[in-house]
């Protein structure tokens, strides 16, 4: 894969997460107020995750999914979408 290329994949996979994460919060029903106060995490560091300002380390996602029951897992990378 170029360099480009890979670029190109990172920015793809890090927007997708950041559309999956808002999704996920929708889903559940929450503010991003709510989902702070239930994972003890600042609503800022929420909405710039959301916003994509903020690219969080895994421990951080592990710190917000954990308490809402859920988790992230490594999964092969569909190319066809």
């Amino acid at each position: 894969m170029r360099k480009e290329e890979q670029i190109i994949l990172e920015e793809k996979l890090y927007q997708d997460f950041n559309y999956d994460f808002t999704c996920l919060r929708h889903k559940l029903g929450l503010t991003q107020q709510e989902m702070a106060d239930k994972t003890n995490v600042l609503r800022d560091k929420i909405a710039k995750i959301e916003r994509g300002i903020y690219p969080p380390n895994i421990r951080s996602v592990l710190k917000i999914l954990g308490p809402l029951g859920y988790t992230i897992k490594i999964e092969k990378i569909d190319n066809d979408k």
